[in-house]
C-alpha cells in the first residue's frame, strides 16, 4: 500500500513534527540547535514561509508554519537533507537523523492557531523538563511573552497569533503568558482536536480540506510526471498481458483445428490398405 499523499495548497497552515531516528537525539550541542534555527530562517526567506512557533526538544522538533505556495514537501525534504548532512559531518556519524517522513497536521487557522502554538510551547512541560515552558531557551515562547523578542531575530511571526488575543501588544503578551501558566499545570489537557489524523480543527473544515481539489506531494509538475510514469508502466504491463493472452488463444485455436482436421489412426490404416487393393481385416486395423 502506498504512502498517503500530502495535502498541500497555498496559504495552508501546518503543525509539523520531526522525530529522531530510533528516538535518538537530533541535537547534541547548542551549536546544533543554532544551526537548525539558522537553517529554518534561511528556508523561511527562500520559500516565503510564515513561522508561527517552534520547539526543539532533544529528540524531536515541533514547527507551526504557513506556506504561501503548495510546497511543504519540497521545503521539508530540503530542510531535513541539509541538516542531516551537517549533523553527520559535525559528529562524524552516518545514516539517518530523522525517523521516516515528517508528520504534518493542517490547522484551521482562524479557530485553532492560538491553541496549536500554545500546545507547541508546552512541549517542554509535557516532556518532563524542569524549565518553565515560557523560559525554555529553545522554543519561540519568548517571542510571545517578551516584548520585541520576535522582531529581534526576524524568525517568528508572533504578531499574527497575538493579534487574535487583544489589540495592545502588552495585553497580548500578558494574556498569552497567563494561558501558558494555567495550562502548564496539566499540559496534556485541552489538546487541540484532530480529525482523521490530518487536520486540527472542526469536522466541517476537515471535509472541506480533504475533499477539495488540492495539490498532492511535491510540485504539480512533479506530481504530473509521477502520474504519467505510473500510467506508462501500467500500460506496458497491460500490453504484455494482452499479448500473452492473445498468443495463448492462437495456440489453443491451432490445437483444436489440428485435432479436428487430423485423420485418426484407424482411418489412416484403412486408407493405406485400400490403396494397396487389400481388404482390411480386424487384425490389420486393430
Amino acid at each position: 500500500m502506498g504512502r498517503p499523499a500530502r495535502i498541500q495548497f497555498s496559504g495552508a497552515c501546518y503543525h509539523v513534527t520531526l522525530h529522531g531516528n530510533n528516538r535518538q537525539d537530533i541535537f547534541l550541542t547548542n551549536q546544533d540547535r543554532r544551526y537548525f534555527l539558522s537553517l529554518l530562517k534561511t528556508h523561511k526567506e527562500r520559500f516565503e514561509l510564515l513561522v508561527y512557533a517552534y520547539c526543539m526538544l532533544p529528540n524531536a522538533v515541533h514547527l507551526v508554519i504557513e506556506t504561501k505556495r503548495p510546497n511543504l514537501s519540497r521545503v521539508m525534504q530540503g530542510f531535513s537533507t541539509i541538516y542531516t548532512k551537517y549533523f553527520n559531518f559535525a559528529h562524524n556519524m552516518s545514516g539517518h537523523v530523522f525517523q521516516g517522513r515528517y508528520k504534518s497536521l493542517i490547522i484551521e487557522k482562524e479557530s485553532y492557531l492560538v491553541d496549536v502554538t500554545r500546545h507547541v510551547h508546552l512541549e517542554p512541560a509535557r516532556s518532563g523538563m524542569k524549565e518553565k515552558p515560557w523560559r525554555y531557551p529553545w522554543s519561540s515562547a519568548a517571542a510571545y511573552v517578551e516584548w520585541g523578542e520576535g522582531e529581534r531575530d526576524g524568525l517568528v511571526d508572533s504578531d499574527v497569533v497575538l493579534s487574535l488575543l487583544a489589540k495592545n501588544r502588552l495585553k497580548q503578551s500578558v494574556r498569552y503568558l497567563q494561558q501558558l501558566k494555567d495550562r502548564a499545570k496539566d499540559p496534556d489537557a485541552q489538546r487541540p482536536p484532530t480529525v482523521r489524523g490530518l487536520v486540527v480543527g472542526s469536522a466541517a473544515f476537515a471535509a472541506s480540506v480533504c475533499g477539495a481539489a488540492v495539490e498532492t506531494e511535491g510540485d504539480s509538475a512533479a506530481a504530473a510526471r509521477r502520474v504519467h510514469r505510473r500510467a506508462g508502466a501500467l500500460g506496458f504491463f497491460r500490453a504484455v498481458r494482452a499479448a500473452a493472452a492473445a498468443l495463448g488463444a492462437r495456440h489453443r485455436a491451432h490445437a483444436r483445428s489440428h485435432r479436428r482436421n487430423a485423420p485418426s489412426e484407424r482411418s489412416r490404416a484403412r486408407a493405406d490398405l485400400a490403396a494397396r487393393g487389400a481388404r482390411p481385416s480386424i487384425g490389420s486395423v486393430f
